[in-house]
Protein backbone atom coordinates (compact mmCIF):
# COMPACT_ATOMS: atom_id res chain seq x y z
CA UNK A 1 0.00 0.00 0.00
CA UNK A 2 1.33 3.91 -0.75
CA UNK A 3 2.12 5.57 2.02
CA UNK A 4 0.49 8.34 0.82
CA UNK A 5 -3.54 8.45 0.64
CA UNK A 6 -3.97 11.47 -1.56
CA UNK A 7 -2.25 12.95 -4.52
CA UNK A 8 0.50 15.30 -3.42
CA UNK A 9 2.07 18.63 -5.03
CA UNK A 10 4.76 20.54 -4.15
CA UNK A 11 4.93 23.65 -2.67
CA UNK A 12 8.14 26.04 -1.71
CA UNK A 13 6.21 27.81 1.07
CA UNK A 14 4.38 25.45 3.18
CA UNK A 15 2.15 26.72 6.70
CA UNK A 16 -0.59 26.09 8.01
CA UNK A 17 -3.73 28.07 6.40
CA UNK A 18 -4.37 28.47 2.72
CA UNK A 19 -1.40 27.74 0.43
CA UNK A 20 -1.37 28.77 -3.44
CA UNK A 21 0.05 26.34 -5.71
CA UNK A 22 2.16 27.25 -8.55
CA UNK A 23 0.97 27.41 -12.45
CA UNK A 24 2.28 23.68 -13.06
CA UNK A 25 0.95 22.09 -9.80
CA UNK A 26 -2.35 24.21 -10.41
CA UNK A 27 -2.54 22.50 -13.55
CA UNK A 28 -1.82 19.04 -12.65
CA UNK A 29 -4.40 19.74 -9.99
CA UNK A 30 -7.15 20.77 -11.83
CA UNK A 31 -6.83 19.68 -15.57
CA UNK A 32 -5.25 16.48 -14.86
CA UNK A 33 -6.54 15.25 -12.32
CA UNK A 34 -9.56 17.23 -12.52
CA UNK A 35 -9.53 17.64 -8.86
CA UNK A 36 -12.83 19.71 -6.80
CA UNK A 37 -13.48 21.98 -4.13
CA UNK A 38 -13.03 19.73 -0.74
CA UNK A 39 -10.68 16.82 -2.17
CA UNK A 40 -8.18 15.25 -0.22
CA UNK A 41 -4.35 16.35 -0.89
CA UNK A 42 -1.25 16.36 0.63
CA UNK A 43 1.63 19.16 0.18
CA UNK A 44 5.71 18.90 0.53
CA UNK A 45 7.90 21.08 0.09
CA UNK A 46 11.07 19.46 -1.40
CA UNK A 47 12.80 19.91 2.08
CA UNK A 48 11.35 17.29 4.48
CA UNK A 49 8.13 19.29 5.77
CA UNK A 50 4.74 17.82 4.78
CA UNK A 51 1.04 19.02 5.48
CA UNK A 52 -2.92 17.55 4.74
CA UNK A 53 -5.20 19.74 3.31
CA UNK A 54 -8.00 20.09 1.24
CA UNK A 55 -8.92 21.95 -2.45
CA UNK A 56 -10.34 25.48 -1.38
CA UNK A 57 -12.79 27.70 -3.10
CA UNK A 58 -10.23 29.45 -5.59
CA UNK A 59 -10.07 31.32 -9.32
CA UNK A 60 -10.99 29.11 -12.55
CA UNK A 61 -7.08 28.91 -12.91
CA UNK A 62 -6.06 29.00 -9.33
CA UNK A 63 -5.72 25.92 -6.87
CA UNK A 64 -5.43 26.95 -3.49
CA UNK A 65 -5.07 24.20 -1.00
CA UNK A 66 -6.19 24.61 2.74
CA UNK A 67 -3.84 22.95 4.94
CA UNK A 68 -5.08 21.69 7.95
CA UNK A 69 -2.38 19.30 9.65
CA UNK A 70 1.08 20.02 9.61
CA UNK A 71 3.02 15.92 9.27
CA UNK A 72 6.11 15.37 11.34
CA UNK A 73 8.99 16.50 9.25
CA UNK A 74 10.81 13.76 6.82
CA UNK A 75 14.06 13.21 7.99
CA UNK A 76 16.88 13.69 5.63
CA UNK A 77 18.10 10.55 4.50
CA UNK A 78 21.85 9.70 5.20
CA UNK A 79 24.54 9.95 4.06
CA UNK A 80 23.99 12.14 2.03
CA UNK A 81 24.35 11.98 -1.46
CA UNK A 82 25.81 14.57 -3.51
CA UNK A 83 26.31 13.85 -7.06
CA UNK A 84 28.67 16.31 -9.31
CA UNK A 85 28.72 15.69 -12.56
CA UNK A 86 29.75 16.77 -16.68
CA UNK A 87 26.89 18.08 -17.91
CA UNK A 88 25.07 16.30 -20.99
CA UNK A 89 22.99 17.86 -23.37
CA UNK A 90 18.72 17.23 -23.68
CA UNK A 91 17.11 14.26 -23.01
CA UNK A 92 20.31 12.79 -21.46
CA UNK A 93 20.29 15.14 -19.15
CA UNK A 94 16.33 15.01 -17.86
CA UNK A 95 16.81 11.73 -17.40
CA UNK A 96 20.01 11.89 -15.11
CA UNK A 97 17.79 14.81 -13.02
CA UNK A 98 14.79 12.77 -12.82
CA UNK A 99 16.42 9.41 -11.98
CA UNK A 100 19.15 11.01 -9.28
CA UNK A 101 15.73 12.84 -7.69
CA UNK A 102 14.39 9.03 -7.86
CA UNK A 103 17.18 7.68 -5.85
CA UNK A 104 17.35 10.13 -3.33
CA UNK A 105 20.57 12.62 -4.26
CA UNK A 106 20.98 15.01 -1.90
CA UNK A 107 22.67 18.07 -4.42
CA UNK A 108 22.96 17.96 -8.26
CA UNK A 109 25.58 20.01 -10.00
CA UNK A 110 27.39 20.38 -13.46
CA UNK A 111 31.22 20.57 -13.26
CA UNK A 112 32.96 22.00 -15.99
CA UNK A 113 35.60 20.07 -17.30
CA UNK A 114 38.15 20.24 -20.38
CA UNK A 115 36.56 18.05 -22.28
CA UNK A 116 33.25 18.84 -21.58
CA UNK A 117 30.68 19.17 -24.15
CA UNK A 118 28.26 21.14 -22.36
CA UNK A 119 28.81 24.25 -20.34
CA UNK A 120 26.60 26.05 -18.12
CA UNK A 121 23.83 27.07 -20.38
CA UNK A 122 22.58 24.11 -20.06
CA UNK A 123 21.86 24.81 -16.31
CA UNK A 124 21.16 28.34 -16.41
CA UNK A 125 18.78 30.58 -14.62
CA UNK A 126 16.46 30.59 -18.13
CA UNK A 127 16.37 26.68 -17.12
CA UNK A 128 16.36 25.87 -13.96
CA UNK A 129 12.93 26.24 -13.64
CA UNK A 130 12.33 22.59 -16.04
CA UNK A 131 14.95 21.40 -14.23
CA UNK A 132 13.33 21.83 -11.20
CA UNK A 133 9.86 20.55 -12.50
CA UNK A 134 11.62 17.55 -13.72
CA UNK A 135 12.45 16.96 -9.48
CA UNK A 136 9.37 17.76 -8.56
CA UNK A 137 7.60 15.38 -11.15
CA UNK A 138 9.96 12.34 -10.06
CA UNK A 139 9.91 13.18 -6.49
CA UNK A 140 5.67 12.92 -6.95
CA UNK A 141 5.60 9.83 -8.79
CA UNK A 142 8.00 8.10 -6.12
CA UNK A 143 6.89 9.54 -2.89
CA UNK A 144 9.93 11.44 -2.24
CA UNK A 145 9.36 14.11 0.07
CA UNK A 146 12.95 15.67 -0.52
CA UNK A 147 14.14 17.19 -3.61
CA UNK A 148 17.88 17.24 -4.31
CA UNK A 149 19.78 20.92 -4.42
CA UNK A 150 20.26 22.56 -7.51
CA UNK A 151 22.87 24.21 -7.24
CA UNK A 152 25.33 25.82 -9.99
CA UNK A 153 27.55 25.10 -12.89
CA UNK A 154 31.09 25.38 -11.38
CA UNK A 155 34.78 24.54 -12.62
CA UNK A 156 36.55 21.39 -11.57
CA UNK A 157 39.33 23.39 -9.35
CA UNK A 158 36.56 25.17 -7.35
CA UNK A 159 34.56 22.23 -6.77
CA UNK A 160 37.96 20.08 -5.89
CA UNK A 161 38.37 22.83 -3.09
CA UNK A 162 34.96 22.87 -2.12
CA UNK A 163 33.45 19.43 -1.87
CA UNK A 164 32.18 18.78 1.23
CA UNK A 165 31.93 15.23 2.70
CA UNK A 166 34.12 12.41 4.73
CA UNK A 167 34.02 9.98 1.41
CA UNK A 168 34.72 11.41 -1.71
CA UNK A 169 34.41 8.91 -5.22
CA UNK A 170 35.40 9.18 -8.80
CA UNK A 171 33.89 7.17 -11.43
CA UNK A 172 37.04 5.88 -12.96
CA UNK A 173 36.67 2.52 -15.73
CA UNK A 174 40.26 1.66 -15.10
CA UNK A 175 41.07 -1.68 -14.32
CA UNK A 176 42.95 -0.15 -11.41
CA UNK A 177 40.38 1.37 -9.50
CA UNK A 178 38.19 0.18 -6.76
CA UNK A 179 35.42 -1.67 -7.03
CA UNK A 180 32.17 0.65 -5.62
CA UNK A 181 31.54 -1.61 -3.01
CA UNK A 182 34.67 -2.52 -1.54
CA UNK A 183 34.61 1.92 -1.25
CA UNK A 184 31.95 2.12 0.53
CA UNK A 185 32.66 1.82 4.22
CA UNK A 186 30.57 -0.11 7.01
CA UNK A 187 29.29 2.54 8.69
CA UNK A 188 27.55 5.42 7.03
CA UNK A 189 29.29 8.54 6.39
CA UNK A 190 27.80 11.90 6.66
CA UNK A 191 28.14 13.30 3.00
CA UNK A 192 29.34 11.44 -0.03
CA UNK A 193 30.37 13.14 -2.85
CA UNK A 194 30.24 11.17 -5.97
CA UNK A 195 32.15 12.99 -9.21
CA UNK A 196 31.57 11.66 -12.96
CA UNK A 197 33.44 13.43 -15.72
CA UNK A 198 32.73 13.55 -19.35
CA UNK A 199 32.62 11.05 -21.91
CA UNK A 200 35.90 11.88 -23.44
CA UNK A 201 37.33 11.13 -19.93
CA UNK A 202 39.08 13.53 -17.18
CA UNK A 203 42.53 14.51 -18.83
CA UNK A 204 45.63 13.05 -16.12
CA UNK A 205 46.41 16.50 -14.51
CA UNK A 206 42.42 16.74 -14.03
CA UNK A 207 42.35 13.04 -12.35
CA UNK A 208 45.33 14.04 -10.61
CA UNK A 209 44.53 16.49 -8.97
CA UNK A 210 41.08 14.79 -7.74
CA UNK A 211 42.92 12.11 -6.45
CA UNK A 212 45.09 14.83 -4.17
CA UNK A 213 41.94 16.28 -3.39
CA UNK A 214 40.88 12.68 -1.77
CA UNK A 215 38.88 11.46 -3.88
CA UNK A 216 39.17 7.73 -4.32
CA UNK A 217 38.70 6.46 -8.31
CA UNK A 218 35.94 3.65 -8.08
CA UNK A 219 34.72 1.25 -11.15
CA UNK A 220 31.16 0.04 -11.89
CA UNK A 221 32.42 -2.82 -14.15
CA UNK A 222 33.81 -4.02 -17.55
CA UNK A 223 31.83 -1.03 -20.05
CA UNK A 224 32.37 2.16 -20.89
CA UNK A 225 29.45 3.84 -19.46
CA UNK A 226 27.98 7.25 -20.85
CA UNK A 227 27.54 10.25 -18.24
CA UNK A 228 24.09 9.64 -16.68
CA UNK A 229 24.45 5.74 -16.79
CA UNK A 230 27.52 6.13 -15.14
CA UNK A 231 26.55 9.00 -12.38
CA UNK A 232 22.82 6.51 -11.88
CA UNK A 233 24.74 3.49 -11.01
CA UNK A 234 27.28 5.01 -8.91
CA UNK A 235 24.36 6.53 -6.59
CA UNK A 236 22.33 3.95 -6.88
CA UNK A 237 25.23 1.34 -5.10
CA UNK A 238 25.56 4.17 -2.32
CA UNK A 239 21.86 4.16 -1.86
CA UNK A 240 21.90 0.48 -2.31
CA UNK A 241 24.79 0.11 0.54
CA UNK A 242 23.17 2.06 3.72
CA UNK A 243 19.17 1.62 2.93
Amino acid sequence: MSAHDHPRFWTPHLAPGPVTLEESQAHHALHVLRLKVGDAVELFDGRGARARGHIAPAGRREAVVDVQEMLPPAPAPKPAVHLAFAVPKGKRLDWLLEKATELGAASLQGVLFQRSIAGGEELSDAKSRRWLDHCIAAARQCELDRLPELRPMIALADLLAAAPGALRLLGDPAPAAAGIFDALPATPPDDVVILVGPEGALTDEESARAVAAGFVPVRLGRTILRVETAAMALVAAAAARYS
